[in-house]
């Protein structure tokens, strides 16, 4: 039996092997189910699992953070919790490019 996709509702959820990677890193190819149209991912509990193992084994799993902005004189400042400043072995001084990607979102890319 064919199931349709819960997001687009068009297409079809077929068996199929998926690399699956998170902030750029691949952590290994992994069965899932993958819709005709919208290209939408699915995974079992037992695979979200080991994804999950995977990631924590890496050091990836939590490393989004919220953090608040304040000030510094009349400049506005933007704190990196320390758990993304070991991952990427950012150090005091690094010098950083940051920019705009739309109204709501900024990057900041290591120079």
């Amino acid at each position: 039996m064919k199931s349709t996709c819960p997001i687009c509702e068009k297409g079809t959820l077929q068996p199929k092997k998926v690399t699956y990677e998170v902030y750029g890193i691949k952590l290994g190819l992994f069965p899932a189910k993958v819709c005709s149209v919208c290209k939408e991912e699915w995974f079992n509990e037992e695979t979200s699992r080991r994804i999950e193992a995977i990631e924590k084994k890496k050091g990836l799993f939590g490393l989004s953070k919220k953090t608040k902005i304040s000030y510094s004189g009349n400049s506005l400042v933007i704190r990196i919790p320390e758990a993304l400043v070991s991952f990427m072995g950012i150090k005091k001084e690094d010098e950083v490019l940051i920019h705009p990607e739309g109204k709501s979102k900024i990057a900041v890319e290591l120079a």
